[in-house]
């Protein structure tokens, strides 16, 4: 927030001194804002490998929906380019990295990184907005359901590279920037058209055992991360040679796109069945997907609070406080908050609020516009609010 404009400053003072000088955007694999680029040639070719790839076995409902999700195409492949062009992005992309064996991005695990740590990782956002399309594609807004889907494999893209999975970034290495120029250039000759099975086979089969969606998506994406990983290490760093390089995105483009193929598969079987991802399911954590009016001055400088209270009247509560400004106005804010009891089920929630609490003597109004709330994969609260909240005033969502 602005009241924390030490730390915006130095979040942005690091920002400028270490991508001072570059002249590329710094980005994962290339995405262009008009749904162009390596980005948007993953998720077509997941598409097309799915459709190749479709058992005649496959539920009628299933095929329904992968034809809506055709017609929506050009949403798919705009989402999955727009998360590096989003204005709430971070400045340095640090939830564009996962590293799969530390489950951390690099504002965790890099030594040279002073500023204050993300929370958010590649990883985590593909569960958030894998979360989001469910939901709207369940409501019959496959519009936005797909580009959140498009949205969700671009970060499923990010950490597919041999860079990203490895927390290497520009500031690390030139090679970040120039080896995924390197692919860009050449994509038309890694793609691919089938992961060599059908649906009702070995690959496919498996992605459909674990109901568990959150634990599912974070093994499968860690499978995919760490060969990305293991690659940067063996033939993408700047130490090796160009065919090391050749082999290094030929590799690593296939996993991305065998691996879109099958993420979009269980996407499509989960919405197809009505699949309940929170059903019977402890709640380990919550995460709040906070919009803010476009209104002007709808954003604020106050502290703001997230709480819950349960059936048997324990409350919790924690600060929305993510580095650099949050709240601001027009921006769409996410927080993911950890429960002391692991053991309470969603129904166990009672209530749910957000609290503003003033950080000056001076007016501050709020104006929220929307909040969803996210377990387990789930889209559990979805409260549209379009109010101003002013003063010290506690607005209940739940």
């Amino acid at each position: 927030m602005k009241r924390k404009i030490c730390k915006a400053l130095i979040c942005a003072a690091l920002a400028t001194s270490l991508w001072a000088g570059a002249s590329t955007k710094v980005y994962a694999w290339d995405g262009k804002i008009d749904g162009t680029g390596t980005h948007a040639m993953i998720v077509t070719q997941g598409v097309s490998i799915l459709e190749n790839d479709l058992s005649k076995n496959e539920p009628e409902s299933v095929r329904k929906n992968l034809e809506i999700l055709k017609e929506n195409m050009h949403e798919l492949q705009l989402g999955s380019t727009y998360p590096d062009y989003d204005k709430n992005a971070y400045d340095l992309y640090q939830d564009h990295f996962w590293d799969p064996d530390t489950d951390n991005n690099f504002s965790k695990d890099n030594s040279w990184y002073l500023a204050y740590s993300i929370p958010d990782t590649g990883e985590s956002q593909i569960r958030k907005f894998s979360a989001l399309a469910r939901y709207e594609w369940q409501r019959g807004n496959y519009k936005q359901a797909t580009f959140y889907l498009g949205e969700a494999m671009h970060y499923f893209g990010d950490i597919d590279t041999p860079y990203h999975p490895a927390n290497v970034t520009a500031v690390d290495s030139a090679g970040h920037v120039k080896f995924e120029t390197f692919a860009e250039e050449r994509k038309e000759q890694y793609k691919i058209n089938t992961v060599g099975c059908k649906t009702n086979e070995d690959f496919y089969a498996d992605i459909l055992k674990n109901k568990d969606f959150n634990a599912w998506s974070k093994e499968y994406a860690r499978g995919f991360a760490k060969t990305g990983k293991s690659i940067y290490y063996s033939h993408a760093s700047m130490s090796h040679s160009w065919d090391d390089w050749d082999y290094a995105a030929k590799v690593t483009l296939a996993n991305s796109q065998k691996g879109t193929a099958g993420y979009i598969y269980r996407f499509l079987h989960d919405v197809s069945e009505g699949n309940d991802p929170s059903v019977g399911k402890n709640v380990k954590e919550l995460v709040a997907y906070i919009s803010t009016s476009g209104e002007k001055d709808a954003g604020t400088d106050d502290y703001m609070y997230f709480g819950i209270k349960t059936k048997d009247g324990k409350t919790q509560e924690w600060e929305m406080d993510n580095p650099g400004n949050d709240f601001m106005t027009g921006s769409k804010d996410t927080y993911t908050f950890k429960l002391k009891d692991e053991n309470l089920k969603i129904d166990d929630i009672q209530n749910m609020w957000i609290r503003k609490r003033k950080y000056t003597a001076f007016p501050d109004a709020y104006k929220p516009e929307n909040i969803k709330v996210i377990a387990n994969g789930k889209v559990v609260v979805d409260k549209d609010i379009n109010e101003w909240i002013s003063g010290n005033s506690t607005y209940n969502i739940k």
